[in-house]
């Protein structure tokens, strides 16, 4: 029997309630997602719970182990190192192809999503921001497989991230970084952009691995 599209866009809508609090802490690593306990509060049978548990665990958010259960993914230095080289392979691809179509709309989007990001004063909004920001440098690539790989990278890496963005004072280092990419990418110089991306994305993940291992040790 076919989903419908509400039941569809129900389960979707759970998997991303859940997803947010997960990536807001609320649900912590190793925490168990007990099914009649979120059916119960969203109101709802335990199809959709289930299908919102398979939705997050394809998006890396959640380990469903047989007999046992859903849990809130551990994170690991092992995967986020493996997502930071993703997006520097990824993401340079992309900024390659991006560049020779890149036109004043696209700086001009770009530009919007830093005048957002300079009045923003939460994670929630810096990680909006962010993603907001690159996509809009990439999008003219054309590659739309290309785009959809990194939306879902950028999705798995954003509890990693946010640990950085916790760090207020990593918000104007940030800013200045996205700001001289955009410049480098409006003069179409091609191997500054790419340098420039980087080090952006290898000085994050530094930054990055630093707080996950003081958050682990936290936890302890």
């Amino acid at each position: 029997m076919k989903k419908s599209p509400t039941a569809k866009f129900f389960s979707e809508s759970l998997a991303d309630r859940l997803r947010t609090r997960i990536l807001r802490g609320e649900l912590l690593p190793g925490a168990q997602l007990r099914q009649d306990r979120i059916a119960q509060e969203f109101g709802t049978s335990h199809i959709p719970v289930r299908e919102a548990f398979a939705q997050l665990e394809a998006r890396g958010f959640v380990t469903i182990i047989p007999n046992r259960g859903a849990f809130v993914s551990a994170m690991t230095r092992d995967e986020a190192e493996e997502l930071q080289a993703m997006r520097v392979a990824l993401e340079l691809l992309a900024l390659d192809s991006a560049i020779d179509a890149f036109g004043a709309q696209d700086a001009a989007a770009a530009r919007a999503v830093l005048e957002l990001d300079r009045e923003a004063g939460d994670v929630d909004q810096w990680s909006k921001d962010n993603w907001a920001f690159h996509r809009a440098i990439y999008a003219p690539c054309g590659k739309h497989h290309l785009m959809n790989v990194l939306e879902s990278l950028w999705q798995k890496a954003d509890r990693y991230l946010r640990l950085v963005w916790q760090l207020a004072s990593w918000q104007s280092t940030s800013f200045a970084e996205h700001l001289r990419i955009l410049e480098a990418v409006e003069a179409k110089d091609k191997r500054l952009a790419k340098r420039l991306t980087k080090e952006h994305i290898t000085a994050a993940s530094t930054v990055m691995l630093d707080a996950l291992s003081s958050h682990q040790a936290d936890t302890k």
